[in-house]
C-alpha cells in the first residue's frame, strides 16, 4: 500500500513539473517580444507580426532626437491617417490608441507591455512633425 501511495505522489509531481515546464515554453516566450528601433525618421519593429496575447515591445532610440512610440489599433492605411497641428489624430474614427512610451531619450531603451487582440495596428511617433516625416509603420497581430 505504501509503495502504491509513493508511486501516485511521484507521478503527480512529475505531471505538475511537466505542466509548469510546458507553460513556460509556450506562454508568450520570444515570439511575443518585439524589438523596436526608433531613428530619425523611422520605426523598425522586428518581427512585424506576433500572435495575439501578451506582447513586450523593447523600444530603443538610436537618435539623434527624442522619440516616442504609440500603438494604435487601426485598419487605416498609414498614408491616410488624419493629421492635426503636425501630429497624427490618434482619436480619429477608426483609430484606437492602445498604449505608448513617451520621451525616449537618445541612446535609451524602455519596454511597453500590452495584451493585443488579433488585428491590424500602426506604430508611430507622434512628436510634432515626426509622423509627417515618416515615423509610422504597420504591425500585425494574428
Amino acid at each position: 500500500m505504501r509503495k502504491a501511495f509513493v508511486a501516485v505522489i511521484a507521478t503527480m509531481l512529475l505531471l505538475a513539473l511537466t505542466a509548469c515546464s510546458s507553460d513556460e515554453s509556450t506562454g508568450g516566450g520570444e515570439s511575443n517580444r518585439v524589438a523596436v528601433t526608433l531613428d530619425d525618421f523611422s520605426i523598425d519593429p522586428a518581427p512585424t507580426s506576433v500572435p495575439a496575447g501578451p506582447v513586450t515591445f523593447e523600444v530603443e532610440n538610436v537618435g539623434p532626437a527624442v522619440h516616442e512610440m504609440v500603438v494604435i489599433r487601426s485598419d487605416i492605411d498609414p498614408a491616410e491617417i488624419p493629421v492635426e497641428n503636425h501630429e497624427a489624430d490618434e482619436e480619429a474614427p477608426g483609430m484606437t490608441p492602445i498604449g505608448e512610451v513617451e520621451d525616449v531619450q537618445v541612446g535609451e531603451s524602455t519596454e511597453l507591455k500590452l495584451t493585443l487582440e488579433a488585428g491590424s495596428y500602426v506604430l508611430l511617433c507622434n512628436i510634432k512633425k515626426h509622423f509627417e516625416r515618416g515615423m509610422v509603420t504597420e504591425f500585425q497581430v494574428t
